[in-house]
């Protein structure tokens, strides 16, 4: 049995994964890890050009807009590829998908380093920033991918965890 195309849980799924992607990033900030990336800050400030903490706030709201976006084309795509169950699989491979996209699309935001004060040279998927950025930009993609296909599968009509596993 395929899984038809579901817009309201797939938007459920995107509001909640993108709080969940962010998380690594935040959280290794809050326990002193040196992670230099910030996609709230590059977002509501640097490309929004929205000032001091409402910059945070803007970019916290135009990231969960890309995320709901990005849930909808995983919800898409399972449509597209017929899966039948499985999500957690097809959120894998959605995620790897969607690193091959936003590692590119990382190189050429204008965030800003906050040890050199250099707005733009991060890089592909942070490269730039070190091992510990492009790791953590690895982990928060595949947690967004296994998230949105958990999340769909229980949002859907057809849910539960037979659609997941």
């Amino acid at each position: 049995m395929d899984i038809p195309y579901e817009f309201i849980p797939a938007l459920l799924a995107g509001l909640i994964a993108g709080g969940i992607m962010e998380g690594p990033v935040y959280l290794q900030k809050a326990v002193g890890l040196p992670v230099k990336q910030n996609i709230f800050r590059t977002w509501g400030q640097n490309l929004l050009k929205v000032p001091g903490v409402a910059g945070y706030a803007a970019g916290f709201v135009f990231h969960e807009g890309i995320a709901v976006f990005a849930a909808l084309l995983y919800a898409l795509f399972f449509d597209l590829v017929g899966a039948g169950g499985n999500l957690l699989l097809w959120g894998l491979v959605g995620a790897l998908i969607h690193l091959a996209i936003a590692g590119p699309v990382v190189a050429f935001i204008p965030s800003l380093d906050p040890a050199t004060g250099v707005i733009g040279g991060q890089g592909l998927a942070y490269k730039n920033y070190g091992a510990l950025d492009v790791a953590t930009t690895f982990v928060g993609h595949l947690g967004f991918g296994l998230s949105t296909a958990i999340l769909y599968g229980l949002f859907h009509s057809l849910g539960g965890t037979d659609l997941i596993f």
